[in-house]
């Protein structure tokens, strides 16, 4: 081997690659260099025109899109840009077409979904089909504001009810943003009227959450210190948001109600509730504690599950089936008290309990026979 031949390729000590495109012998036309060079830039002129035409169709997209429904139309997809701090979901605009001015008198499921600037949303008379994850996993919602004219759904202080016959039945849904929302209405901020108004109000909501700062992860000692606080400060207003007593007479927590959740810290649940659907606490970071009541009959599937926080878990007897990893997750329970005789469990589904490790995941105790309060 000539040791004087570079072992690399250096441009100072041999020639530059040959890269140029030749004719490649044996494969007739299409080993010809010039028919090989325009195949390539043929195949990049249509991966560049499908970028562009996806890009184009993207931006050309309506922000609102509506299908027909009965007695009106369905909003099926609203598209936020930067500027929508508010949505009224009442009568179909331009993006319509021929349903522009129909009622909107259906939304459908996960129609406004993965939303990170709308702040409030203004719910028409005449809407009579809500799925419960029609708003699923909208960051920046701090209120539903509901118009009084309408005989199935209702707000109360933002947060969003099914009703029957003008009694609340359901809770829907726990806006993320929603207890600035009621710490700024305790502190004298008017609910708002129309559109302009709540948009003025996001203004003020996105200006005091910077001004507080990472409110949504202050300590549990921190927020025991917020609670005794006397007074009608900012702090007491926003210690008595983080805690949210859903109103007696509702029967149903309904599923994702509450998920993902950050500033959510307690939940006072009334004796009326006998069903906690499907996911409805998943994944609430800050609760700490949540007692069930004792007419609660259904703990859904995953209905507490990565509630690291929750210290206490008590079932009353009253239970009569637990959903597969209801409590999975919840890291912070040392065991599960339930108020039944083992011989008399509720049938529970797959991983329904809480799990800590030790080398291996293991399921915590779970004490029988036990009296609330017990610890």
């Amino acid at each position: 081997m000539d040791r004087s031949e570079p072992l690399l390729y250096d441009p100072m000590f041999a020639s530059p690659p040959n890269t140029a495109v030749h004719d490649t012998p044996g494969r007739g036309f299409f080993g010809k260099a010039a028919v090989k060079k325009a195949a390539f830039i043929l195949v990049l002129l249509v991966f560049v025109g499908g970028a562009i035409a996806v890009s184009f169709s993207s931006l050309s997209q309506d922000r609102l899109e509506y299908t027909a429904a009965e007695d009106g139309c369905m909003l099926s997809a609203f598209r936020a840009d930067k500027t929508d701090a508010v949505l009224c979901v009442d009568i179909a605009g331009e993006e319509a077409g021929d349903l522009a001015g129909m009622p909107v008198t259906q939304v459908r499921q996960f129609a406004v979904c993965g939303n990170e600037t709308t702040a409030f949303i203004l719910l028409g008379k005449n809407v009579t089909v809500l799925p419960n994850t029609a708003f699923y996993d909208c960051s920046a919602l701090a209120a539903v504001l509901v118009d009084p004219a309408n005989p199935y759904f209702a707000d109360l202080d933002g947060v969003l009810y099914r009703k029957e016959n003008g009694r609340l039945t359901e809770l829907m849904l726990y806006p993320r943003k929603n207890a600035l929302y009621r710490a700024m209405r305790s502190l004298g901020e008017p609910r708002p009227a129309d559109a302009n108004q709540a948009a003025a109000f996001a203004r003020k909501l996105q200006q005091w959450e910077q001004k507080e700062g990472v409110w949504e992860n202050i300590s549990a000692w921190d927020y025991a210190a917020m609670k005794n606080t006397d007074g009608n400060g900012k702090d007491a207003a926003l210690a008595a948001a983080l805690c949210y007593r859903i109103p007696e007479g509702v029967a149903r927590v309904g599923e994702m109600a509450f998920a993902e959740t950050p500033g959510l810290y307690e939940v006072a649940i009334p004796e009326s509730v006998t069903e906690i659907a499907q996911m409805a606490f998943f994944k609430c970071a800050s609760l700490y504690a949540a007692p069930l009541p004792e007419h609660l009959k259904t703990l859904g599937p995953d209905a507490f599950s990565y509630c690291t926080k929750l210290s206490y878990i008590f079932i009353p007897a009253g239970v009569t089936g637990i959903g597969h990893h209801a409590f999975y997750g919840c890291t912070g329970a040392q065991c599960v008290y339930m108020a039944c005789a083992e011989a008399d469990a509720p049938p529970a589904g797959q991983d329904w309990t809480p799990k800590y490790r030790k080398l291996f995941l293991h399921d915590v105790p779970v004490v029988y026979g036990a009296e609330r309060g017990q610890t």
